[in-house]
């Protein structure tokens, strides 16, 4: 029993060989129209456990760090998907991180450009699934502030407050990602090994 058990623990913990074979849109498109959905694919499906779905998310941010989408990311099958629509023209990146059947963490980034009409502001920080909004991101609507002048008018090297002080600056917010997914395989790969193991002496 201990052999078995030790035999698919190691398989689990062993690195897999998850990757991603593509997504919507690919890396490097650039976008006519919006895309209404974008999605990720794996090469195996995606491991989606009730309490820890958190495991799998998508973030949508543009260039200045403003977050688009609802946050609610779907898993079907080998293929994570969220709605979203963009703003303004531009560069985004799609960022994902999923969990693949056997538990083995897969995250990356997507590039790609938006050429179509100007849709809905960004928003100040990441949206969370079933919760209200955040504000919009004002990066875009507010100009610069002036620089501190003396009272001379002359420049002087205080710097005056930075656009945007204080909001998120884009960064990955999943929290956790994976720890409770791989916790949740080896607790079904061991009930598994115990329950053969129980059947066997019964024989």
């Amino acid at each position: 029993m201990q052999l078995a058990l030790a035999a698919a623990l190691v398989a689990v913990l062993l690195p897999a060989h998850a990757s991603v074979i593509g997504s919507t849109p690919a890396d490097g498109d650039a976008l006519a129209s919006q895309p209404g959905e974008v999605s990720v694919t794996m090469n195996e499906e995606i491991l989606s456990v009730e309490g820890a779905d958190s495991a799998n998310a998508i973030v949508v941010t543009d260039a200045a760090g403003a977050f688009y989408g609802d946050g609610c990311a779907s898993v079907d099958g080998d293929t994570i998907s969220m709605p979203v629509e963009l703003g303004e023209p531009g560069d985004y990146t799609l960022t994902y991180q999923v969990v693949s059947a056997d538990g083995h963490p897969v995250d990356g980034t997507v590039a790609f450009s938006y050429e179509g009409e100007a849709g809905p502001a960004g928003l100040a920080e990441a949206p969370v699934c079933g919760q209200e909004a955040p504000a919009a991101s004002s990066a875009a609507a507010e100009p610069a502030p002036p620089a501190a002048t003396s009272d001379d008018g002359a420049a002087t090297d205080e710097p005056a407050d930075a656009q945007g002080e204080g909001q998120d600056e884009g960064g990955f917010p999943f929290l956790a990602v994976g720890i409770i997914a791989l916790l949740a395989v080896l607790a079904v790969v061991a009930y598994a090994v115990n329950r053969g193991s129980r059947t066997r002496r019964r024989d």
